[in-house]
This record gives structure tokens, sequence and C-alpha cells, in this order.
């Protein structure tokens, strides 16, 4: 029996207990938040603000304007677990490194991708570090 291929499968993340990912508009994220309580204060001002990035990954704080409680902080995509000497780099930026050179793209590609979906780059050097990350455990 042939097996399908992951590009002809539907629905693959519905039964995938790891991780999955969507593309989603930065406002329309913020926008779910806009009229949400703050369980402190009551007020709905709660603003969802975007930290550090890394690669794809970013951390994610969600703060009241109000009366300044950080009621969540939490990073885009898990972090790998820590194998070797090497950084633990996040799940989202191994598997965009691995679909990227799959698809005979490099970091031009990468630069391409995000600045048709206006998205943050990914550094050469984070590109570089991933693959040699991918490299190491082949």
């Amino acid at each position: 029996m042939q097996e399908k291929s992951v590009l002809e499968q539907e629905n693959v993340a519905d039964t995938y207990d790891g991780p999955s990912y969507i593309i989603v508009d930065k406002n329309a994220l913020c926008d779910i938040f806009k009229y949400t309580l703050c369980g402190i204060c009551n007020q709905s001002t709660l603003k969802l603000e975007f930290g550090h990035k890394y690669g794809f990954s970013h951390q994610l704080k969600l703060v009241c304007k109000t009366c300044s409680e950080q009621k969540m902080e939490c990073f885009t995509s898990p972090r790998l677990e820590k194998k070797s000497n090497t950084s633990t780099p996040f799940d989202v930026n191994v598997r965009a490194v691995q679909a990227f050179l799959a698809i005979s793209g490099g970091h031009a590609s990468v630069e391409k991708f995000c600045l048709f979906l206006n998205m943050p780059l990914m550094s050469s050097k984070t590109f570089n570090e991933i693959k040699l990350y991918i490299n190491s455990m082949c």
C-alpha cells in the first residue's frame, strides 16, 4: 500500500500530538484580547506584547494596561530537548530550516518568504546554527 505524502494528507495537525503551527496576523491575535476583562481590575485593557524573537519563535506577554498585571508569558514554539553542548533550538525554527532545505532553498528563500508575509526575518546566523544542529542529529 502506498503512503500519502504530507502534502496529500488532510488534517494532519488534528491527529498529531506534537507542535502544530498556523500563520496568524499579529493584529488578529491582539484583537482576541481587546474585549477580555482583567481578573484583577475588571477592565478590558489586556494587551498582547511581543518580546524577544528567536528566528520564527516569538515571546508573548499578556499585560493589563490598567493595573500592570502580567497575566502570562510564553514563546510561540516549544524548545527541543537539549542534546550535546549546542544551544537548544525552538521547534518551529528546526522545522522551517528543514522545510527550506528540503525544497532546495537556503537562507535567501527564507528571506523571500518573510518578505512576502511581512514577517520578521530569521537571521542567517540562526539559519546556519539550526542547519548545524540538524546535521549533528543525523
